[in-house]
């Protein structure tokens, strides 16, 4: 009895002791999701007894996730982060570290064993200096709201003034660049154009780099004023040809664009990169399906997916506003299904921010049919979040019914959402692929901006 006493002791002093030093390093798991693998790696450091991580996640461009709890005790690990909604707990067990990672109510087995931290990926597109052309911070105000943007005007060598044009960014906080699984497209696309004769202005998303926040709760169209801004700072530079600026959005920023000229007579063109021509409820449930689809789940519980979203999205059509009244029909929709608290609360919060509820309602297809000037819209066939067969089919039809020869429709062949040259167009694929944005899609925008006339 005594001797098991002592040994007990031990394992308790190297648990809490030299032991503790082993969990340092950079440990690496894989989770299997269904056909499609995803990688994780937390990075554990050591200082004055106290532990701290960061995660990486390399297939999906993230890095340096704050862990925001860890403990390591008894051989136990325990991690909580915060950003993720997620916490991983496992035991080490030799070199390794055997466990669970938890996020959204599912569980699924993460095993972690020490490696060497991974290069960034190479961006051979990335721009490098020194640039041909002139390059400036600036700034410029909401006046709706009252707060500045900064951005970054790039403005072709020669004598100008040039043609122009503003960029507006995909969904979610994103800096001037549209940084993203560690590619900048928009620096790309600035610097792609700035070299052959087209001023651009590309600036932070509200609250992001230097830019100030305004309100926290704003929704498209409260973007839209922010792109508007931007289109005014580019009017008054005498660099720039005023009949001939235009607006070019990605995603979400593909049809705050549309907004913009809705209002403004004065946007020459505009440009739309996998830009939706339908609700974001209808988005939302494609893209759910494709997503899953492409990472192998059975059919059964798309299908059921599917309706639990129909659903979910058919009481949000009821509702002015996400209000108390909204939470209570959808979390009770939930609750009959038996749909856990855990996964059901984050849906509805998720659905019933004032951004993402405006977005399931919002309908573009009135604004891309009211706004006549020419327009270039690109989509990608490989694209899992603007569906190109949902969404090139209402393009067109609009472009028939109003008689637009000026409108310019492009499906691309074997294009992701990110218009990269892709093998699946899932997400978790955009930080694998070395390049940022097909050289197809930059000379295509190119052309169709020398195209116009003042």
């Amino acid at each position: 009895m005594k001797r098991l006493f002592i040994i007990s002791a031990l394992v308790f002093l190297l648990a809490n002791s030299g032991m503790a030093q082993n969990i340092t390093g950079y440990w690496k798991g894989t989770l299997s999701l269904g056909p499609t693998e995803l990688e994780l790696c937390f990075d554990i450091k050591q200082s004055n007894g106290t532990i701290t991580a960061t995660l990486d996640v390399p297939a999906q461009g993230a890095y340096n996730i704050p862990v925001t709890s860890i403990s390591f005790e008894m051989m136990k690990l325990t991690m909580a982060i915060a950003p993720l909604n997620a916490t991983y707990e496992g035991t080490m067990v030799l070199n390794n570290i055997v466990g669970e990672f938890t996020q959204m109510g599912m569980s699924l087995s993460l095993n972690l064993s020490k490696g060497e931290k991974a290069e960034k990926p190479r961006r051979p597109q990335e721009p490098k200096a020194p640039f041909p052309y002139k390059s400036e911070e600036v700034f410029f105000k909401n006046s709706r709201e009252d707060f500045t943007l900064a951005g970054t005007f790039t403005i072709p060598e020669g004598e100008g003034p040039f043609p122009a044009m503003i960029l507006v960014t995909g969904s979610g906080a994103q800096n001037r660049d549209e940084e993203l699984m560690d590619h900048k497209p928009f620096a790309v696309i600035a610097d792609y154009l700035s070299r052959n004769g087209v001023a651009v202005l590309r600036f932070d998303d509200r609250g992001v780099g230097s830019s100030e926040p305004g309100n926290p709760d704003a929704t498209s169209f409260d973007l839209s004023y922010d792109a508007e801004a931007a289109f005014d700072y580019l009017l008054s530079r005498k660099e720039v040809i005023p009949l001939l600026c235009g607006i070019t959005g990605h995603s979400e920023g593909g049809y705050i664009n549309f907004m913009v000229a809705q209002r403004r007579p004065d946007v020459a063109f505009l440009i739309s990169l996998a830009g939706p021509a339908v609700t974001g409820a209808e988005v939302m449930k494609l893209q759910q399906a494709e997503v899953y689809r492409g990472m192998g789940m059975p059919e059964q519980a798309i299908e059921q997916n599917r309706v639990i979203s129909e659903q979910v999205f058919a009481i949000v059509e009821k509702y002015d506003t996400p209000d108390e009244n909204f939470r209570k029909e959808a979390l009770g929709y939930l609750a009959k299904l038996g749909v856990p608290d855990d996964v059901a609360v984050p849906m509805i919060d998720q659905y019933g921010s004032p951004w993402f509820f405006y977005f399931l309602k919002y309908d573009p297809a009135p604004a891309i049919r009211e706004v006549t000037v020419p327009a270039l819209i690109l989509n990608g066939t490989l694209d899992k979040q603007v569906v190109s067969y949902q969404n090139i089919p209402v393009f067109r039809e609009i472009a028939k019914e109003t008689g637009r020869d000026n409108m310019r429709i492009v499906e691309l062949e074997g294009l992701n959402h990110l218009f990269q040259h892709a093998t699946t167009g899932l997400p978790t694929e955009y930080a694998t692929i070395e390049e940022t944005i097909s050289e197809e899609v930059l000379a295509l925008m190119l052309e169709f901006v020398k195209t116009i006339k003042k």
